[in-house]
């Protein structure tokens, strides 16, 4: 494991350079760390790239005030600093709409994309009225509230009741991050952009990943990514919400994997 402050961003490298890499792109309100078990799975074979967006994590704050844009550049610069040859990228949820905006804008520095319960719409107006009784109650000191209904939104009925160690670790992932980058990216999530239109320019190969229990951002949006891409492949994962690589890992991975392993097969 390398670790690595590009920009002011925490990033941390697993497995070797000389690897197809692969770059994960982390949801809201959370980190880097919830890619911890597809770090994990994948090391021995690919070069893994995770980090922590602007004012998340162990990244640097900055002024508070981002654009999905602006995310893209953070992207785009790991990439560059650590010579990354066409990796695939991995964005899950609001990780999804940078990999979306950085694939319309940067297409070809990618060899592959992996949307993750994600959609290209921007949000509607009752979203954005949603985003900013969030912001409120973050304001407002609110914190645990916010927490717990984030949980409960997120993950699927049985994981959320029969899995106390995994809402743990979100309740923790999320204690850790700071008020305003919470408020920041609730911002930032609702002044998006849609990307709708750019989905049958993609040329690369896409694998779209949905959680069938997902509430936050159902399945549906996902296979309208999967209709408007010309060379996409839609997987469903059984037993998950909105958080399919937490709530599933095992199930996640294989998909990844198999996604991964089909450069090879195309390359041999």
């Amino acid at each position: 494991m390398k670790k690595h402050n590009i920009r002011g961003l925490n990033v941390v490298e697993f497995g070797e350079e000389n690897k197809q890499g692969i770059i994960f792109v982390h949801a809201f309100p959370l980190c880097s760390r919830m890619w911890d078990k597809q770090a994990e799975a994948l090391q021995n074979d690919y070069r893994v790239v995770v980090y922590d967006l602007r004012s998340f994590g162990y990244s640097e704050l900055g002024d508070g005030h981002f654009t999905i844009d602006s995310h893209v550049s953070d992207l785009i610069s790991i990439i560059d600093s650590l010579k990354m040859e066409k990796p695939v990228v991995c964005g899950l949820s609001m990780g999804g709409y940078i990999t979306l905006r950085a694939l319309e804008l940067y297409q070809s520095k990618f060899k592959g994309a992996v949307l993750a319960d994600t959609k290209a719409e921007s949000d509607n107006n009752p979203t954005k009225h949603a985003r900013a009784d969030q912001m409120k109650m973050i304001k407002n000191g609110q914190r645990e509230q916010f927490t717990e209904n984030f949980i409960k939104a997120a993950l699927s009925e049985t994981n959320y009741n029969e899995k106390p160690e995994l809402v743990e670790f979100l309740k923790k992932m999320i204690s850790w991050q700071k008020n305003e980058a919470i408020t920041g990216a609730l911002l930032t999530l609702a002044a998006r952009t849609d990307t709708t239109d750019a989905l049958d320019k993609f040329d690369l190969k896409m694998l779209i990943i949905a959680g069938k229990e997902d509430k936050l951002t159902p399945p549906e949006f996902s296979k309208i990514i999967y209709g408007k891409t010309r060379n996409s492949d839609l997987k469903l994962i059984s037993n998950a919400g909105h958080l399919a690589n937490l709530e599933n890992p095992e199930e996640f991975n294989n998909v990844i994997t198999e996604f991964l392993k089909s450069f090879e097969k195309k390359q041999g």
